[in-house]
């Protein structure tokens, strides 16, 4: 009897020393300079007008050169524009810098909008009143 206790104490010890407690990892993503960070392809340009429900596809008015361009965030304020794969006559290629506040993407030139979702993969932002007052131009952009 006393040798099935030691032997029971003997597996329960070996059991909760042999597991390895988990590292907890904060998130590395979310809606920051920091958790934004990163580069991305545009997937996906969504337009809709005023007094519509309609919504139509934008990407098809963009220029085949331009739908395989990647735009590199940096968390500390710079980002690069880079005119890959298909290269567009003249090149686009640029670097600016940008800024995130509140939930307000703003730059000198490439990205600026509101981050309506972001997933830690999928980035979507929007703008209101590009083309006439009360539209929305939707933003759907792929982390890589």
């Amino acid at each position: 009897m006393r040798t099935k206790q030691i032997f029971m104490m003997m597996v329960c010890c070996f059991i909760f020393f042999s597991c390895k407690k988990e590292k907890e990892e904060s998130p590395a993503c979310g809606i920051s300079m920091d958790g934004l960070a990163g580069a991305y392809k545009l997937t996906k340009i969504q337009y809709k007008a005023p007094d519509s429900n309609d919504i139509l596809d934008f990407m098809q008015f963009t220029e085949e050169c331009e739908k395989d361009d990647i735009i590199t965030l940096h968390s500390n304020g710079k980002y690069n524009y880079d005119d890959g794969g298909v290269v567009c006559e003249p090149s686009e290629t640029d670097e600016g810098f940008w800024l995130l506040k509140d939930k307000t993407i703003m730059s000198d030139g490439r990205i600026n909008g509101t981050v309506e979702s972001y997933d830690c993969k999928t980035l979507v932002y929007y703008m209101k009143d590009v083309l006439v007052d009360g539209d929305k131009m939707t933003f759907t952009a792929e982390r890589l």
